[in-house]
């Protein structure tokens, strides 16, 4: 036999004996506590309850999960700066499952910006898999935060969160591509841009199966803000409806099998009809500005905004 072959056998079979479930609080009195005595490949298996404090992965490729799922299953931040913190290099091995996860936390600290409040992924690339996260509120990613991760989120529900500058539900950041399976994004919000969801610095994401639901946005992006050419969003079979004042702030890729309701985006005054007060707005916006009359979001009040008050006057539909 190949000596090499029987080695990797070995290794392989050795790490299968090691794997260990350490239930919470039956083996463990915390989550933390159980993370922390976890090896790579364990399951840290938690009871139901209301669980508080900051988690934090410790660079380790661990299944976190709930017995019961997220009804029943609830990590709150209680005032951290995030309530799950995911920061060390983890794989798509490190698997976070089965939680609401909420908290009263500001974000943490990064560049000069806080983030993720709910969620903070920095550097690392893990697996999220049937989780809610909501009430949480951050500088920019007021429910989840991706900074140069590649991350899964599946079947996840992210709902009620806010951003001050952006990203309401999430901000993906600096050479991020996330992918979201089955998501919802419902009811954020931002102050400027991208209520659910917020793109920037080169980075790409696919939505697939996604809902993007009743999100609003202070300037522009209720839905999606995408302020720069050097990101992409790419969707498929997924619904945006109901957002404020519009569903898309810039270009996205369709592909195919999504369904994008109607919205009077171009409505600058926001009373249901396009007519001489969005033209007088757009006027007197006029030049460069970070504003709702930027209508195609170059930051500058332009004649391209002009001609698109003018290309649909009327009555909103």
């Amino acid at each position: 036999m190949n000596p090499t072959v029987t080695i990797v056998s070995v290794l392989a079979a050795s790490s299968a004996i090691t794997a260990a479930t350490i239930r919470v609080p039956e083996d463990q009195p915390s989550i933390q506590a159980g993370i922390n005595v976890a090896v790579p490949g364990d399951v840290v298996l938690v009871g139901p309850g209301l669980w508080t404090g900051w988690l934090n992965f410790r660079g380790k490729d661990i299944t976190l999960q709930s017995v019961d799922g997220p009804e029943f299953t609830t990590i709150d931040g209680d005032g951290s700066p995030s309530a799950v913190a995911i920061y060390s290099g983890e794989t798509s091995a490190a698997v976070l499952r089965g939680f609401t996860i909420t908290g009263s936390g500001t974000g943490t600290l990064y560049e000069g910006v806080t983030l993720g409040a709910g969620l903070y992924i920095l550097n690392s690339s893990p697996t999220i898999e049937d989780c809610i996260i909501r009430d949480c509120a951050a500088m920019m990613g007021g429910g989840v935060s991706i900074w140069n991760g590649n991350p899964t989120l599946r079947n996840v529900v992210i709902r009620d969160n806010w951003a001050t500058i952006d990203g309401g539900g999430m901000r993906i950041h600096h050479l991020s591509n996330p992918v979201l399976e089955g998501c919802q994004l419902l009811d954020n919000g931002a102050d400027v841009y991208g209520g659910a969801l917020a793109y920037g610095n080169d980075s790409d994401g696919i939505h697939s199966e996604c809902i993007f639901d009743g999100n609003t946005a202070g300037i522009r992006g209720g839905g999606i803000s995408k302020t720069c050419d050097c990101s992409d969003a790419r969707i498929s079979g997924s619904t945006l409806c109901n957002n404020f004042p519009d569903h898309v702030l810039g270009t996205w890729h369709d592909l195919g099998g999504n369904t994008v309701c109607d919205v009077c985006s171009n409505d600058v005054t926001a009373d249901g009809v396009i007519d001489v007060n969005d033209i007088l707005a757009i006027i007197g916006a006029w030049g460069g500005c970070v504003c709702v009359e930027d209508i195609n979001g170059d930051s500058i009040v332009a004649v391209d905004d002009l001609l698109a008050v003018l290309g649909s006057y009327g009555p909103c539909p």
